[in-house]
This record gives structure tokens, C-alpha cells and sequence, in this order.
């Protein structure tokens, strides 16, 4: 199970492939979301990440990046979470799902 510390940044690359060669994405949306129940609705998950500007969406190349302010509300605990795709001509494809760990950090300075 993959852990991430409360307030802290935590940066994800993701690049598609389509038989070993890069596949562009451009015009693709890419959704991360994280619930603590499965029933939430996605309009009540704990954090949710829309990207629609990618690093390099002709090879294929783009990055979720989860800032401190975003995970800095979290309760620590287990989360369900899934990234998916919604590509330009509107198929959806659900590329990973899977649980991860919130830790309490020690650290809560603010200046």
C-alpha cells in the first residue's frame, strides 16, 4: 500500500504507451480521486485532482501533482483511490485503482 505524509507535495508521472510507442493525449482529462468510504460521491471525496494541461501530451507525458494544501486536511487512515482517463473522443478508462495510507506528520509549523 502506498503511504503519503499529511502536508506534504507529492508528485506522480504518468506516461501512455500503445504497443511500446508513446500515445499523445492531447485533449485528455486525467481524474485522481481519494475517498474514505466507497459510497462517497465524487462531489464529497476526500481529494480529487482534474488534469487537463500535460507535460508533454505528444509522447504521451503528464503529472498529478498533489500539493501540501491539498493534503494537508487529510485524517490519516486508509483511502480508496483510482486515476482515470477520459480521452478526447469521450472514452472513459479507469488506469489504476488501489488503497493508500494517510500518516500523521510530526511537523505542523506554518511560518
Amino acid at each position: 500500500m502506498k503511504e503519503i505524509t499529511r502536508g506534504d507535495n507529492e508528485p506522480y508521472t504518468l506516461e501512455f504507451t500503445r504497443n511500446g510507442e508513446p500515445e499523445p493525449i492531447t485533449g485528455w482529462k486525467i481524474y485522481f480521486t481519494m475517498k474514505k468510504k466507497l459510497s462517497q460521491s465524487d462531489a464529497d471525496a476526500n481529494l480529487k485532482v482534474d488534469i487537463t494541461e500535460h507535460d508533454d501530451p505528444e509522447n504521451g507525458k503528464t503529472s498529478i501533482y498533489l500539493t501540501n494544501g491539498q493534503t494537508d486536511d487529510l485524517e490519516p487512515g486508509d483511502y480508496f483511490f483510482d486515476i482515470q482517463v477520459k480521452k478526447a473522443d469521450g472514452i472513459i478508462k479507469t488506469i489504476l485503482i488501489g488503497k493508500v495510507k494517510v500518516v500523521a506528520d510530526v511537523t505542523r509549523r506554518e511560518d
